[in-house]
């Protein structure tokens, strides 16, 4: 009975009995039965043969099995190799087609030699770092595809704030023209009313010395006729005076409201502007390369390798301007800016607030204790750091949902993959489990102090503090470098890094910022007229905008440009 894979021994099949193949000799090329390949195992001729089992045969690639160790031409035993036509050989084909080449060689020699290079090693490596190239491609290609969602988001809420903004400041407009509206249809009704009761208390004048005409004809006495006619004759020159009056003085003009539409701006607006803007594709160098290594037969597909970008080559252009919030005493202490970018901010007055692209402020509460710092955890959700509690606050229902004890006063704080990295006075940087509330000591520094803040970047922590020092560590709280400000270049306040790793430092008290490289070692600052008492800092790595909250709440708007 055949196998399940089809194969039959093909030596009891000579002899017309039909039994299943357990293995497979590829000298022979034949499969044989347990009892038959026990014979071949003792044979003189075929006991040095390597078998394999029929279920290791059926795994080799049909080409592969396929290879004879036999000419089918001859019925005769490969046993040399001709380099020249790159081809094995049997006795009989030597001297049929290869008498004239050279270099005929041993098959067993070029077969030994083959297992002892590492030519299979070599292309198995090749197959393994090409796996891990397509890995590392794909890879690539989604983050591409996560960088691309998160664009059209930041646009997509662009574009709805300036649709916002547009439908508010045309709001605007109508509500100030229907209050003209109303307001000259109210002032020319109050005219018309006060003229038309005037004229009813005149008609009922009139009424009366009609009355008094039929009276005087009918009952009065001929000397009263002629002195009250007298009397009534003076009434009613007063009368028609009145009314001549009217026709003289304009009242009877007819009264019509006009109202001139700015059809023409209207309608400019309506066929000059025909889009919000352009969409386009950018094609970029690609993020990697594929790199070949000759000497190791191998190919790696590795990051590529820009070109570090110095300090001198940044230079920052206006872009736009927000106003303050219009609220009393406001003086800026937290500030952050979500993947969305909604800005939210704090102030020394407990208050925690938040505004859009448009300007628009929004008060989201106002705390027990001052917010120090703020930071995002999503779109909705945020941290707030306060007198020794950590508040979560949901930014749509404007709820704490969260408070977190923590042993100190907190100052800056940043989100970080589920924790909060936290600048505990006298204490350190601190780092929170959100999942379990679990507090841990990073960086212990018992003379931390006050205006200390945090940012993180490519899975570093930096810090200001003492309002000149500025520090990075690793995540595992091991120092990198620290850099000392001087004295006379400000006090350091915000801090953010942009992402060739350039640090970005508020000077708040001389309108500056400190750009430091990214090991610290070098520092320029830049003066910045546009913005105030800067105090906060956030970068967009995606759009490359800088965004600078300064103490009053004007919020300013720079785009980062770096020279070759």
């Amino acid at each position: 009975m055949a196998s399940s894979s089809g194969m039959v021994c093909e030596i009891c099949e000579a002899q017309h009995i039909t039994k299943s193949a357990n293995v497979w000799c590829p000298e022979c090329e034949e499969g044989m039965c347990s009892e038959c390949e026990k014979h071949h195992s003792f044979a003189k001729a075929t006991r040095k043969h390597e078998i394999i089992s029929i279920k290791s045969y059926l795994k080799l690639q049909s080409s592969i099995s396929k290879i004879a160790t036999y000419c089918y031409e001859h019925n005769l035993k490969y046993q040399n190799y001709c380099p020249q036509d790159d081809k094995i050989c049997c006795s009989v084909c030597i001297s049929k087609y290869h008498k004239n080449c050279c270099g005929l060689k041993s098959l067993q020699e070029i077969v030994n030699t083959f297992k002892a290079s590492a030519l299979l090693e070599n292309i198995e490596k090749s197959l393994k770092d090409m796996m891990s190239n397509i890995d590392s491609i794909m890879k690539d290609r989604e983050q591409n595809l996560n960088a691309i969602e998160k664009q059209r988001k930041l646009f997509h809420t662009e574009i709805k704030q300036i649709r916002q903004k547009v439908n508010t400041h045309l709001d605007s407009l109508e509500k100030l023209i229907l209050l003209k509206l109303n307001a000259a249809e109210t002032e020319i009704k109050s005219k018309l009313n006060t003229l038309i009761s005037q004229l009813t208390n005149k008609r009922k004048s009139v009424e009366t010395l009609q009355n008094n005409i039929s009276a005087l004809k009918e009952y009065a006495s001929d000397l009263q006729i002629f002195l009250g006619s007298k009397s009534l004759e003076t009434e009613v020159e007063t009368e028609i005076k009145y009314l001549e009056l009217l026709f003289q003085d304009g009242s009877l003009y007819q009264n019509e409201l006009k109202c001139e539409i700015s059809e023409k701006k209207i309608s400019d607006i309506l066929t000059t502007v025909t889009a919000f803007g352009s969409v386009s594709i950018e094609t970029l160098q690609p993020a990697i390369v594929y790199k070949s290594n000759k000497k190791k037969q191998a190919q790696i597909v590795s990051a590529k390798p820009h070109p570090p970008k110095s300090i001198d080559t940044i230079s920052i252009s206006f872009k736009s301007k927000l106003p303050s919030p219009s609220i009393p005493l406001f003086s800026l202490r937290g500030f952050a800016v979500s993947q969305s970018g909604l800005i939210v901010f704090s102030d020394a007055s407990q208050r925690l607030g938040i505004m859009n692209s448009c300007g628009t402020f929004d008060l989201i509460k106002k705390g027990l204790y001052r917010y120090n710092d703020v930071t995002c955890i999503d779109d909705i959700t945020v941290a707030a750091s306060t007198n020794k509690v950590i508040e979560i606050i949901n930014l749509d229902s404007k709820m704490t949902e969260r408070v977190i004890s923590i042993p100190g006063v907190c100052y800056g704080i940043r989100y970080y993959k589920g924790k909060l990295l936290c600048n505990i006075i006298s204490k350190g940087i601190q780092m929170i489990q959100l999942s379990n509330g679990q507090i841990t000591d990073l960086v212990k520094q018992g003379d931390l102090e006050n205006w200390s803040y945090l940012a993180i970047h490519a899975d570093k922590v930096y810090q200001t503090t003492s309002n000149y020092f500025v520090r990075c560590y690793t995540m595992k709280g091991e120092k990198l470098w620290q850099h000392i400000l001087q004295e006379s270049e400000g006090l350091a306040r915000g801090i953010t890094v942009d992402n060739n790793g350039i640090v970005y430092v508020a000077k708040y008290n001389t309108n500056s910022i400190a750009l430091l490289s990214p090991d610290g070692q070098c520092c320029r600052h830049l003066q910045i007229s546009d913005a105030n008492e800067p105090w906060g800092l956030h970068f967009n790595a995606i759009t490359n905008l800088f965004t600078v909250g300064c103490v009053n709440g004007t919020i300013v708007l720079y785009d980062i440009s770096y020279s070759d």
